[in-house]
């Protein structure tokens, strides 16, 4: 099968580089980890120069694959949102970069809340807008130094072409949209005090965005006739992570999950609370939302609660006790949470301990705890009348031995898990494809790079204590986001 779309994929601890077949199968793929900076407690820092190398490493890789990339029609990127990469007038970046799950910026975001009163959604700790407030307001020499406003994909596609582009999605993911135009709000940037001319222009995904600098087809033999795209943030596994259908709400279980389900084309579903969310940005409109720890939860628990065993031991351990880990539950708020509760205050516990309880209980209520917060958001699908039949899972955390199984019976549907460990590229692919040719359909080029999934039905038997442990979760939950807004 001839290479078509090269892939990249910039994570917030590995750089995936995919090389997808014409047919949309899986020809070749190549990672390289790294790890942040931790400075202080709430704060996460990155190293563009490490992205740069781990983009060296992977292409490096995968030029030595029988002229591979040398058939390459189409480069495109995705990566990581939120996290600002500010380039100097000799266009390097400056360093430390901000990443975007730093939690430093809680009261530049409260402030810019009351002052543009724009919905969580649209702006929150983790996006860009409060970053850079906080730097100004802490780092004013270093943004002086500021000429141009970037994200880690867009960064990336820079070093590979030499212009400065970003796509839709980045300024919704920054709080620097209007979302009503759709172009920048050059006035949010100005408000706290920065140049609107550090913006780069607006592409949409499929839109052309440079030509490969030859130094880079000369090294890693890279097709120098290669169309390169906009492509678009991380936000794809919203539809990418498993196909979208009628009825089913897509869930990409990685150290955050995405949880969305499609609505028809120009359709939007507003709740009056604001707890879930339209997202209007994809081919299809999506709704639903993020919760901010759930694959970190778990790793948190067995790093902490089994230093001395490997992973899938210690879930194997969790597993052999009884369902509803008898009695203990845990609320997984371990970095504030988005949806639905948009608290950066939120904190996780445990509830119910006992002197009977392990640690395997405990692993296993972290479990749980995911599971009670992907019901928590089914019984809001339900209250806007939206109906949810089935759940498809992807990312990561389908590996993770039981945890399908056990979300099937807490939510009490059917369960479709995608193994594959593409949750983001598939979507890079169908863009490739209408930017070759704009008859083709978004929806028609995603669907043929899926495989069939493994079904997976709740255990009836299951369902009495998961209802009563429900009960009690959704009880502690209500009044902990009481309290904090009270407080």
């Amino acid at each position: 099968m001839k290479a078509f779309v090269l892939a990249i994929d910039l994570g917030t601890s590995s750089l995936k580089a995919v090389v997808y077949g014409s047919d949309g199968r899986i020809l070749a793929s190549e990672s390289q980890g790294y790890t942040a900076a931790i400075p202080q407690p709430g704060w996460a820092e990155a190293s563009p120069q490490d992205w740069e190398h781990a983009l060296q490493h992977c292409l490096s890789l995968l030029s030595q694959r029988d002229n591979l990339l040398s058939q390459v029609e189409v480069v495109a990127f995705t990566g990581q949102m939120h996290t600002a990469v500010l380039l100097d007038e000799h266009l390097k970046p400056l360093e430390p970069t901000i990443l975007w799950l730093d939690r430093r910026a809680v009261a530049e975001t409260e402030e810019l809340q009351k002052t543009l009163h724009m919905p969580p959604y649209q702006l929150n700790s983790t996006y860009t807008l409060p970053k850079l407030y906080w730097m100004v307001k802490h780092l004013p020499q270093e943004v002086e130094k500021a000429r141009h406003l970037l994200w880690p994909k867009d960064y990336l596609r820079f070093l590979m072409t030499g212009d400065l582009f970003t796509d839709i999605t980045e300024p919704g993911g920054a709080g620097l949209l209007d979302w009503k135009t759709r172009t920048w709000a050059k006035g949010h940037l100005e408000f706290i005090g920065m140049s609107p001319d550090i913006l780069p222009t607006i592409l949409h995904p499929q839109d052309p965005a440079g030509q490969i600098l030859p130094e880079f087809t000369e090294k890693y033999g890279l097709n120098p006739q290669a169309k390169v795209i906009a492509g678009a943030g991380d936000v794809l596994a919203l539809i990418s992570s498993a196909p979208p259908a009628p009825g089913r709400l897509n869930c990409s279980l990685g150290s955050s999950s995405m949880i969305f389900t499609s609505l028809q084309p120009g359709e939007s579903v507003v709740d009056p609370q604001g707890r879930i969310y339209t997202y209007p940005l994809l081919p299809l409109p999506m709704l639903g939302g993020v919760s901010s720890t759930t694959g970190a939860a778990l790793q948190w628990a067995w790093k902490n609660l089994y230093p001395e065993m490997g992973f899938e031991a210690a879930i194997m351990e969790a597993l052999q006790t009884p369902a509803g880990s008898e009695g203990v539950y845990f609320l997984p708020f371990l970095s504030g949470e988005r949806t639905p509760f948009w608290n950066d205050q939120l904190r996780g516990s445990f509830q119910g301990l006992s002197l009977a309880h392990s640690r395997a209980h405990l692993l296993r209520a972290v479990m749980e705890g995911v599971g009670f917060s992907l019901r928590y958001l089914l019984r809001i699908f339900a209250e806007l009348k939206v109906e949810i039949q089935e759940i498809a899972l992807a990312g990561g955390g389908t590996r993770t031995p039981g945890w399908a199984q056990m979300l099937a019976n807490i939510c009490q549907l059917p369960v479709c898990v995608y193994t594959g460990q593409e949750t983001v590229t598939h979507a890079l692919y169908a863009y490739a494809c209408i930017a070759l040719d704009p008859k083709q359909t978004f929806i028609q080029a995603l669907m043929s790079t899926f495989e069939e999934p493994i079904w997976l039905y709740p255990e009836q038997e299951t369902a009495p204590v998961y209802q009563s442990l429900f009960n009690a979760y959704t009880t502690q939950v209500e009044f902990n986001q009481k309290s904090q807004i009270t407080t």
